[in-house]
């Protein structure tokens, strides 16, 4: 979605229903109540495009001892050991 997000009020959304759910397919719509944007109306695709890219933070703390396990006897593949060898080595690349 390359088009600027637009704002409408939430009492216009629906007696122009239509109209926005055909737009949100081009491009956000703010919907807004007393001057704020609550919510975004959006294509499904770009939905899913924005939940492909979803990620959760959390702290190492937080982990348990099987994930922290894998990730202390993980391996780098073979082209992060190249990458590895050409920074090391900037002219052998």
């Amino acid at each position: 979605m390359s088009k600027p997000m637009i704002a409408v009020s939430a009492s216009d959304v629906p007696s122009r229903l239509g109209f926005y759910l055909d737009e949100a397919m081009q491009r956000p719509i703010g919907i807004t109540r007393h001057g704020a944007t609550d919510v975004v109306m959006l294509s499904l695709e770009e939905y899913e495009r924005l939940k492909r890219r979803d990620r959760e933070a959390i702290r190492v703390e937080d982990l348990d001892d099987e994930t922290l396990d894998a990730i202390r006897n993980a391996e780098p593949g073979e082209r992060s050991r190249e990458a590895g060898r050409r920074l090391a080595d900037p002219a052998a690349g």
